[in-house]
């Protein structure tokens, strides 16, 4: 009896442990993939930016406001997040659901929906896209159009 509540309590301690060791991978993990992510979105943005020049020039020469660009570069942006994040929760919770062949640690860490964590990730994720998405939308609608016009 004895050396069951000892054994009890040993695990409850190891379980403790574990929980603190996986919340500070999380700490780390979290904001280092949320930065990547950010970097990657802005150079696709850039990417985007520099495809789209002549579509850019005419739109301008046409009469559309620098605002206005900047606006349909950041809406974009907006929509990528979104997307993202809606089919990474899908992703994840279905993993974690039905991922037989995962580990019972790794099924267990999404096995209730958390509807914070869930809204934060909806409001997250499109936020950061835009925020990764400025500059280029920016920059974008800074360009004047006789420059782009003649280059092209």
């Amino acid at each position: 009896s004895r050396e069951a509540e000892l054994a009890l309590e040993q695990e409850i301690k190891s379980r403790g442990r574990l929980r603190q060791a996986r919340e500070a991978f999380a700490a780390v993990l979290v904001p280092t993939v949320i930065l990547g992510t950010g970097m990657w979105i802005a150079f696709l943005s850039f990417g985007n930016v520099r495809d789209r020049r002549p579509e850019i020039g005419l739109l301008r020469a046409l009469g559309v406001r620098g605002g206005q660009i900047l606006v349909l570069f950041l809406g974009r942006a907006f929509l990528v997040g979104a997307a993202g994040a809606v089919a990474g929760l899908v992703a994840g919770h279905l993993l974690c659901l039905y991922g037989g062949d995962a580990p019972p640690d790794v099924r267990a860490l999404g096995m209730r929906l958390d509807w914070k964590l869930t809204a934060g990730i909806l409001a997250g994720a499109p936020l950061v896209a835009m925020l990764a998405g400025w500059l280029p939308s920016y920059l974008a609608s800074q360009q004047d159009p006789a420059e782009i016009l003649s280059a092209d």
